[in-house]
């Protein structure tokens, strides 16, 4: 049987059709020692803007004359619009909105658009008295007309979104509706998808694109009558969004490209769609966009006379928000692929871990990345099967260059010599002691290591977790209170649902399930399926009236859990019902500052809630994220170590702070990276929704300089990385749910786990 892989390029060559955006413009092949060598492709060029320090900009637009105007927030966020006669090599004098449009300083813009003849649509929320939502429209003579949009459908006044339509009409998108109206008078012309929940909306040429109840309808945009789904486009679409359900903003812009095309921008590139076409052409792809970011927010999207494209940015969810205005012109010198290919396998897709790609593609832009995913979750394909497909391919010599070690079985990895040796490239980043001697061998050699680091944490009553020293001691606590468990009192949230449970609990045991000779300890794996189960038949009085407690959601929460697992076992995700007083306890790891602020913000509220280090059968454990190693037989061996020394550097283990702490000491010991001396800051405001409810929003502060210095000290301290082979966790999983379940008995589950990693090791 053949196995297929998920492949997601980060690099590759433009594809020129004959009606496609660039389908005159051709392509070069160039002869060097006997190498083809692909040129022409777009490239971005950063324009001037302006004034110095502008905030963001909003929006683009090429009037009838061919003078490119922009709106834009200045230096103190104010809306000015200015325009260009050289496509943005100079600017004339700005024009300040907030004068033309008569509004005062405490009056807000919530939306502000460009038209081709020269008028300006805005919308206003004016904070004077009752908050009152306005729209004004001003000609290109200078005659301003007011509308009140408390009139639009719903009686919902605030918009999100609004856009000029062909015809010269604007639409507007609230809360619960999506309409035309007249700029002449403001009368309603047309609503759209009535009923219906609108999300975003976009205009490409005459086409309206409307997205709505997990879907996209088509509509003349001049007429308002339906159009032909165009199924190509819109599975792109979706498959895009599902890709980045962790992104900070969702941005996507689109803008017609020809009579019959769409052109379209989002994070992952820039694309064009053929109407009725077969295929959503990928003119560049998101290592080529280095202006933009994972808090970058795509603002517009237009084309000039010539096919240069021209795209709006802001980074307002920045703590410097900036605006920028970027230009994608056709270059027939530029290489269309980069001679150097590094391959990079991910036995599972990790986000935060593409975010760091894309990072160094923009750095290294010379070297094109290709990641290949074993588990896609949309093949059938196990991790015993992605596994040995990824080692044939090593063996052979046409494996990956670097190897994403999570779930991966490492030590079966370094003992058959498939893995470089890093000590060098760790050496010279500076490891913290003890995460580097849990991966050090004897000789000093070093085969992987992990880029960041979470902290397991039970929090609780500080009179009962102080002795739930272990996983035993857990289970004992949790049997305490097995008589006063209920629908609206749980052991912990999670303990409802084995797979989860035994996933979770397995991460911080399984480095005592081997022995030294590599098979499994059984009365280790024994031990462990009794105290879970202890855990879990304890709290089978909880949840029992709710869905929650039904065997399929525990096997729909398990697969979120699987697919999300950095997020779904953080102690953010189930902490508030334990600050509620609806769980006796709350575990998961701690990631990141944010949610060390969320638990201490939760331990100033509640005196009696504490935490202490959640140890399962193994002590001192922490979770390594993006383990990093490279393969011995990399094709691409110079460029491997470049990517693995970058995802080491002093600025990247600064940055991705949400996929854990840094391992780099020199980051780890800054007291800039931990942000001390700002005890009582507003952080955040947090909010959960469980068991069907919505609860109040906490306001989280920053903690106190002792409470963050206790969580740095308790990461030194930390020697055993947990998780490990991923086939060794399902096997022991499997044989765990069946026990938990009552579908076998407890000797029966021990003999099928054991039986089935001799299995794996025999292979």
């Amino acid at each position: 049987m053949k196995y297929w892989r998920k492949r997601i390029v980060y690099m590759m060559a433009i594809m020129l059709s004959a009606g496609g955006i660039a389908g005159n413009m051709g392509s070069e092949i160039v002869l060097a020692e006997e190498k083809e060598t692909v040129k022409g492709r777009y490239a971005e060029q950063k324009l001037s803007l302006p004034e110095e320090n502008c905030k963001a900009v909003i929006d683009i637009c090429f009037l009838e004359d061919g003078t490119m105007r922009i709106a834009y927030r200045d230096s103190e966020a104010k809306l000015k619009t200015a325009d260009s006669k050289d496509q943005g090599k100079s600017w004339e004098t700005p024009r300040d909105l907030w004068e033309e449009f008569g509004k005062s300083e405490i009056a807000e813009p919530m939306t502000v658009n460009l038209s081709k003849d020269g008028g300006i649509f805005s919308s206003w929320n004016c904070l004077e008295g009752e908050n009152t939502f306005l729209a004004v429209y001003l000609s290109a003579e200078g005659t301003k007309k007011e509308f009140d949009l408390t009139q639009m459908p719903e009686g919902q006044g605030y918009v999100y979104k609004s856009q000029f339509s062909p015809s010269g009409n604007i639409l507007l998108m609230g809360d619960k509706f999506l309409c035309e109206i007249s700029r002449e008078d403001g009368r309603l012309i047309r609503t759209y998808e009535s009923g219906g929940y609108v999300t975003d909306f976009g205009i490409a040429g005459n086409q309206l694109l409307v997205f709505a109840d997990d879907t996209i309808h088509y509509y003349n945009a001049k007429t308002g009558d339906p159009l032909p789904e165009e199924t190509v486009f819109t599975e792109h679409l979706q498959m895009e969004s599902g890709e980045n359900t962790e992104e900070v903003v969702s941005s996507r812009v689109f803008t017609g490209m020809g009579e019959q095309g769409i052109l379209y921008v989002s994070k992952k590139g820039i694309y064009v769609y053929n109407l009725g076409g077969s295929v959503v052409e990928q003119l560049l792809s998101e290592g080529y966009l280095t202006g933009i970011s994972s808090k970058t927010e795509l603002m517009d999207v237009e084309t000039d006379a010539d096919g240069n494209i021209y795209l709006a940015v802001s980074d307002r969810y920045s703590d410097n928000p900036t605006g920028m205005l970027l230009k994608y012109g056709y270059d027939k010198e530029q290489e269309a692929v980069p001679g150097t290919e590094l391959d990079i396998y991910m036995l599972k897709r990790d986000t935060h871990m593409e975010q760091m790609i894309s990072l160094f593609q923009k750095e290294y832009p010379d070297i094109s990345v290709t990641v290949q995913e074993g588990m896609t979750g949309e093949d059938g394909v196990t991790a015993t099967d992605a596994m040995k497909n990824l080692n044939t391919e090593i063996m052979s010599g046409e494996g990956p260059d670097v190897l994403l070690m999570d779930n991966l079985d490492a030590e079966n990895y370094i003992e058959r010599g498939m893995l470089e040796d890093i000590s060098g490239i760790m050496e010279k980043a500076g490891i913290l002691e003890n995460i580097q001697k849990a991966y050090e061998e004897e000789d000093g050699s070093i085969y992987c290591m992990p880029v960041r680091f979470g902290i397991p944490i039970l929090a609780g009553g500080s009179g009962e977790i102080d002795n739930a020293v272990n996983l035993e001691k857990i289970a004992d606590m949790t049997e305490k209170y097995e008589n006063q468990y209920s629908d609206s009192f749980f052991p912990a949230y999670q303990t409802r649902w084995p797979g989860v449970m035994l996933r979770f609990f397995g991460e911080i045991s399984a480095s005592e399930w081997m022995k030294k000779d590599r098979t499994l300890d059984a009365e280790k794996v024994k031990d462990f399926f009794q105290q879970v189960n202890r855990i879990y038949q304890a709290g089978q009085k909880a949840g029992n009236a709710s869905l929650d407690s039904t065997y399929e959601y525990a096997e729909k929460m398990e697969r979120i859990y699987d697919k999300n697992r950095r997020e779904e076992s953080s102690l953010n995700s189930y902490l508030v019902p334990c600050a509620d007083g609806q769980a006796l306890f709350s575990y998961g790891y701690l990631f990141s500052l944010e949610e060390l602020f969320l638990l201490t913000t939760i331990e100033k509220q509640n005196s009696d809630i504490s935490h202490r280090l959640l140890n399962g059968q193994a002590e001192n454990c922490f979770s390594p994220e993006m383990i990093m190693g490279i393969s011995v037989k990399a094709r691409e061996k110079e460029a491997a170590e470049l990517f693995v020394s970058f995802l080491f550097s002093e600025e990247q283990q600064k940055n991705n702070k949400e996929a854990g702490f840094p391992v780099r000491k020199s980051v780890y010991d800054s007291e800039e990276y931990w942000e001390l001396g700002q005890e009582g800051n507003i952080e955040y405001g947090f909010s959960s929704a469980y068991n069907g409810e919505s609860h109040d929003m906490i306001t989280v502060v920053h903690s106190a300089d002792d409470q963050i210095k206790e969580i740095q000290k308790l990461g030194k301290t930390l020697t055993m990385p947990s998780g490990g082979s991923r086939i060794i966790q399902d096997s022991v999983l499997e044989a765990g749910k069946r026990y938990l379940y009552g579908g076998t008995d407890l000797d029966k589950a021990v003999e099928q786990a054991v039986s089935q990693v001799k299995l794996y090791l025999a292979e």
